[in-house]
């Protein structure tokens, strides 16, 4: 007997909800796209007119009973409280990242599910492409010897228009660290471990929050390394990772892997080895296999990838960072960072 599709609503009409998960919707037939709402009832009507979604509201609650998953894509703010409502209603969630502003909101999201018994997924979609899960794999098998240094940057001056409530620190939590690091932030944790010591430094005022940031960090393992984010510049949008006996290199938003080691014979004759072939043209299904994993962990068939304690340790990490600033804070140095090669 086929299993009934999930009716899915989302909550924010806006450009992350257009651009990444609504190819995610149509790229998973077990979900049928049921009710989009937006606080602007033309927004949503127009986005359900054009998108296919058979109803349309302004209010997250007119979701309650009337869809089984949702995608909670709205300003940082509104992460707890919305998804809070609706996992206390049955409802199984998908919230953009970050998960919310402090652990301590967090932590509200994680105990709403438990005690609903919901699922509570958070968008960390880098875990699912291909070529990073490839470094996972290399990493764990010890292709690169005992990790010793990790550098990570990701910028760009080129994005869409962004709401007032970016720009606010009390309803975002921060800048450019927590919208655009946390993600390189989440791959260090999720390959290599915990972070054992943090430092930031960036450009914020007291009502604005930082367009750049630098983290400086030791990893519970030993490791040592640096993250880098802009929302002013073009950076080299890449992970960097030294090991003992070798590197791996990852692009953030390409799915360039290149790979060193000193086991096998490969890398005594080459400089380095390009290991992940790219689709021709680059097809990025991050998305489609993050809500496919939410709808076979909310069927029983697979665990959970990507939880709320795994949201909760990334938003940790930007959170100490960010109460662990210089006692004479000065502003980023801003270099670009080292070479692989």
């Amino acid at each position: 007997m086929a299993l009934a599709r999930l009716r899915i609503g989302v909550v924010g009409a806006g450009p992350v909800a257009e651009k990444y998960h609504l190819g995610a919707i149509r790229g998973v037939p077990e979900v049928l796209a049921e009710y989009i709402v937006d606080v602007d009832g033309q927004r949503a009507e127009k986005f359900a007119t054009r998108n296919g979604f058979r109803r349309y509201g302004v209010s997250h609650q007119e979701l309650i009973g009337a869809v089984d998953m949702a995608i909670v894509a709205l300003p940082n703010h509104l992460h707890a409280p919305v998804s809070i409502d609706l996992l206390s209603q049955g409802i199984h969630v998908l919230c953009e990242k970050p998960m919310a502003r402090t652990p301590a909101e967090c932590q509200t999201m994680i105990d709403a599910a438990e005690r609903s018994g919901v699922f509570l997924a958070i968008g960390h979609n880098r875990r699912f492409r291909d070529h990073l899960r490839l470094v996972k794999n290399l990493y764990d098998r010890g292709y690169i010897g005992e990790i010793s240094e990790i550098q990570a940057e990701e910028g760009s001056a080129a994005d869409w228009q962004r709401s007032a409530a970016y720009f606010d620190p009390q309803r975002s939590g921060g800048g450019s660290l927590m919208d655009v690091g946390i993600h390189a932030i989440d791959l260090i944790r999720w390959i290599a471990g915990e972070f054992q010591e943090v430092q930031y430094t960036g450009d914020h005022t007291p009502t604005v929050v930082e367009s750049e940031a630098e983290m400086s960090f030791r990893m519970e393992n030993g490791a040592t390394g640096k993250v880098i984010a802009s929302r002013s510049r073009e950076l080299a949008q890449r992970l960097l990772i030294r090991g003992t006996q070798g590197f791996m290199e990852a692009g953030l938003w390409s799915d360039m892997l290149r790979v060193r080691s000193e086991r096998g014979k490969a890398s005594r004759h080459f400089q380095h080895l390009e290991a992940y072939v790219s689709h021709r043209p680059p097809a990025d299904s991050s998305f489609v296999d993050q809500l496919l994993n939410l709808v076979r962990a909310i069927r029983g068939q697979e665990p959970l990838a990507v939880d709320g304690k795994a949201g909760m340790g990334a938003v940790d990490v930007v959170c100490r960072a960010y109460g662990h600033k210089p006692a004479a804070a000065t502003a980023p140095s801003l270099e670009p960072l080292a070479s692989s090669s």
